[in-house]
């Protein structure tokens, strides 16, 4: 076999050393997106459990038909704040009153005001009835517009034996880390991660269809239902 052209070795050699080093990155499908924010939520929910302030929350995901979980909402703000983040959702089954497997949902809202500052906020909402959740799958939902939101009590002095009043659709509970201690979500829209769903069930899986226990499981998702019934 003839020796090939140095100029040509050399490009062939370098060819196979930027392969090389790609290669690491190189991963299908981003199934392993979907699993990191799987434990993410449950690890997020853990710490709402271990908070003495959120103890009144159990009493709202007890009376939730669905909650969602999004570990982490980034917040950053100078003068135009912008918040998103991805996150699960969960549906109680209406008579086994089980947690469904989660679907995958994305969270973003813009705001206008004076604001500096970042934060990384853990958030759970607790839907409490089922229309809210017909609306979150069917239409492209905005919190405040297509059902009213208002923030779950906390504090220490809030027992879970404190009664609680479920005048609203959906509570949002959220611990912040950062320069923004409160947190308003009117105005922001949850749609379905429609990609992240079907590589982590399947090609036809749709949120609707996974929270309706039609779209198969994975059971890399047991824990965090698991977590979940400890409420």
């Amino acid at each position: 076999m003839p020796l090939l052209p140095r100029a040509t070795r050399r490009h062939l050699l370098l060819g196979g050393l930027t392969a090389i080093a790609v290669l690491p990155y190189a991963r299908p499908a981003r199934a392993n997106d979907q699993q990191r924010l799987v434990d993410r939520a449950k690890l997020a929910l853990e710490e709402f459990l271990d908070d003495k302030n959120f103890e009144v929350m159990r009493a709202y995901v007890q009376n939730a038909e669905a909650v969602m979980v999004f570990p982490e909402l980034l917040k950053a703000a100078l003068l135009i704040g912008a918040e998103g983040g991805n996150g699960v959702m969960l549906v109680r089954h209406e008579t086994s009153r089980a947690w469904s497997n989660p679907a995958f949902f994305t969270l973003f809202e813009g705001s206008f005001g004076l604001q500096i500052g970042g934060a990384a906020t853990a958030v759970v909402l607790t839907i409490m009835n089922r229309p809210a959740i017909d609306k979150i799958l069917t239409t492209q939902f905005k919190l405040g517009t297509d059902a009213r939101v208002a923030a779950g009590p906390v504090g220490p002095g809030v027992g879970a034996g404190t009664t609680a009043r479920f005048g609203e659709d959906i509570y949002s509970f959220a611990r912040s880390r950062g320069l923004f201690a409160g947190l308003s979500l009117d105005g922001a829209a949850i749609l379905p991660k429609r990609e992240w769903n079907a590589a982590y069930y399947g090609a036809e899986a749709s949120a609707a269809r996974i929270l309706r226990g039609e779209a198969g499981s994975n059971p890399g998702a047991d824990a965090l239902r698991a977590t979940l019934a400890r409420f």
